[in-house]
């Protein structure tokens, strides 16, 4: 028995060395990349240095080839439309708890491997110029608190960090305002790309919860997350906070067009 414990022990301080070393080495790769990588003087998809990261943290090559998402798009989510139509058939046909969604990308190329870079390579200084060009697109309208779209315990603790999070926080210093994290993710979904709306919709209930903030029925909210594609998400977290504010904002890096089986017929 007693070396059977000693085992235990053993084990218990074996892994308790190899989650420090674990952190110890994401905080020197953290390190590096700030050195390698200054948040304040390149381009945030190819990495020159630009002189005016403050009014566009991109280089002029970039700007030339990178999927805006400038073309003709529902006013309320964002989706581009090939219609003449101003509000998309999803957003005719659900209830949309979110007053208008601002997404500068489209989620393809340049745009789409960069944020893969930042979510998974834990290339978090990407957060300033994303932020940035985000806030942007933010000018005319009022905000009074910034949250986002959280992630579960494991998977942060997995990741190191939310990048929705990161988003929020990097925005909410440059519209000098609060942030808050107003929702607890319960549990992890499977994989949702080959999901229609109706499922990813029936999926999130009960994922995400509301917590016990201070919210006025005057607060207008601006809800954060990277990648925007049905809007299952940011609608189901908008409609948990639609009965307790004003207006709620959603934003995100890009917004990708949504190619779920049966799109048309599951609206």
């Amino acid at each position: 028995m007693e070396k059977e414990e000693m085992e235990k022990q053993k084990t218990k301080v074996v892994t308790k060395s190899a989650i420090r070393f674990s952190n110890f080495f994401t905080k020197i790769k953290v390190l590096a990349n700030k050195v390698l990588f200054p948040d304040d003087i390149k381009c945030c998809f190819c990495g020159v240095d630009i002189p005016n990261f403050d009014e566009r943290p991109y280089c002029d090559r970039c700007a030339k080839t990178l999927p805006f998402n400038v073309g003709h798009k529902c006013v309320i989510c964002d989706q581009p439309i090939e219609s003449e139509a101003i509000v998309c058939d999803f957003c005719q046909k659900e209830k949309r708890y979110f007053k208008k969604a601002f997404c500068p990308f489209l989620y393809e190329g340049a745009v789409k491997k960069t944020i893969l870079a930042f979510k998974d390579n834990n290339q978090r200084y990407r957060a300033k110029a994303f932020a940035k060009i985000i806030s942007n697109c933010l000018s005319d309208i009022k905000i009074d608190f910034v949250t986002y779209i959280p992630m579960t315990d494991k998977k942060q603790k997995k990741r190191s960090f939310n990048q929705s999070q990161l988003l929020a926080e990097e925005i909410a210093k440059i519209l000098q305002k609060p942030v808050y994290s107003c929702f607890e993710k319960r549990r992890d979904l499977k994989a949702q790309k080959n999901l229609t709306y109706r499922q990813r919709r029936e999926a999130l209930v009960g994922t995400y919860t509301l917590k016990q903030v201070k919210l006025k029925k005057t607060d207008n909210v601006l809800l954060v997350d990277d990648v925007i594609t049905t809007c299952a998400t940011v609608g189901y977290c908008s409609g948990l906070l639609y009965p307790k504010v004003n207006n709620i904002y959603v934003c995100a890096i890009a917004r990708e067009t949504f190619k779920g089986k049966n799109e048309r017929k599951d609206l």
